[in-house]
């Protein structure tokens, strides 16, 4: 699964979120330059998170997008 968190014409960044059968998800945030000299996938960010931790992770964005509203 994945979605696009920010896309300008000379950046984006996406979230990769994929199961995994021992480790409950991994989790990664790749950033992507297409006017660099040589345009290519980077990842910034990857980790394996457990059912619970993506659900404290969720917990938090939704907290702090109800402050906002």
């Amino acid at each position: 699964m994945q979605a696009i968190i920010q896309s300008t014409p000379a950046y984006e960044l996406h979230a990769d979120l994929t199961r995994t059968e021992q480790h409950g998800h991994s989790f990664k945030l790749i950033s992507f330059v297409p006017t660099a000299r040589r345009p290519e996938q980077q990842v910034k960010f990857q980790g394996q998170f457990t059912d619970a931790e993506l659900r404290s992770l969720r917990d938090l964005i939704d907290q702090a997008l109800e402050v906002r509203a």
